[in-house]
């Protein structure tokens, strides 16, 4: 069981590492878009972003749960990778149906599994509301300057 606990906590590393990745493509994408000027301060433009951010993000989450079903596989835990993805989803949300099991020798990784994923979950979480919040700020200071400059335009008129 240790050599598991080892591998499922290595597999755990290696997928923080590529979700800290993609998050750092999307904060190097919004400066992009701040310091080019490209933000809009439209519906559709919010709607955009926001959609491209889950998105870009839940690929993230599929690429670690495709890395999970890889190991499985390679530990002959399934005989193909499509059950071997739907059970690394199931570990990986901690949904847990408990339709397909593993073997006792290695369960260890799905439990491990499931921590990875509340940890990545989260970090999605935390990533997505970060984005919202961003702009909304953006948006509040924005119309509070233009507000700020109607109000300097009529007081001098």
């Amino acid at each position: 069981m240790g050599t598991y606990v080892i591998l499922g906590s290595g597999m755990l590393v290696i997928c923080m590492a590529i979700q800290v990745y993609v998050v750092a493509v999307l904060l190097h994408g919004l400066d992009a878009l701040e310091q080019r000027n490209l933000f809009k301060h439209t519906i559709g433009f919010g709607w955009t972003l926001i959609i491209s951010v889950v998105m870009v993000l839940f690929a993230g989450n599929l690429l670690q749960a495709a890395l999970w079903a890889w190991m499985f596989l390679a530990f002959q835990e399934f005989k193909d990778f499509g059950t071997a993805f739907y059970h690394s989803l199931v570990n990986f949300s901690t949904l847990g149906y408990g339709d397909i099991v593993m073997s006792d020798e290695r369960r260890i990784l799905g439990a491990l599994q499931a921590a990875n994923g509340v940890f990545m979950l989260g970090l999605t979480t935390s990533v997505l509301y970060s984005f919202v919040s961003a702009l909304v700020q953006r948006r509040r200071r924005t119309r509070k300057a233009k507000h700020a400059s109607s109000d300097d335009t009529g007081a001098n008129n």
